[in-house]
């Protein structure tokens, strides 16, 4: 596919090679102030020139990205589905605790059976 059906914007070939370049220059950190200043030139001169650019400085920003994150690409690991259900563990088998208020009336009931008989013997 090429830039032109890609974007619907016609680019001659020459400016593709120049902002491409550019960009490869841009990218190496190497232009000293003329040559900046000639870039911006060149990307004022012509509408396509910008077009050009934006276009490919946006592919070559895409392309470092995915060429920083070559290492995890080559060791990532696919899981595979499992084939068959896996076996169901039996639950263990809990016992649910009586109501907390029956502990209170337990504990009552034996205190006040335990004072019966001196609450009779005074009375």
């Amino acid at each position: 596919m090429s830039i032109e059906q890609w974007t619907g914007y016609e680019v001659s070939e020459a400016t593709l090679l120049e902002a491409a370049n550019w960009i490869a220059s841009l990218d190496s950190n190497e232009l000293n102030d003329d040559q900046q200043i000639a870039f911006h030139q060149w990307l004022q001169s012509a509408p396509e020139n910008q077009h050009a650019y934006l276009e490919l400085s946006e592919l070559w920003a895409k392309t470092a990205c995915l060429n920083s994150m070559h290492e995890f690409i080559e060791k990532s690991v696919v899981i595979p589905f499992p084939t068959e259900k896996p076996e169901e563990k039996p639950q263990p088998v809990t016992y649910a605790a009586g109501p907390s208020w029956a502990y209170s009336l337990t504990i009552g009931l034996i205190c006040f059976g335990m004072t019966l008989p001196i609450i009779q013997h005074f009375v």
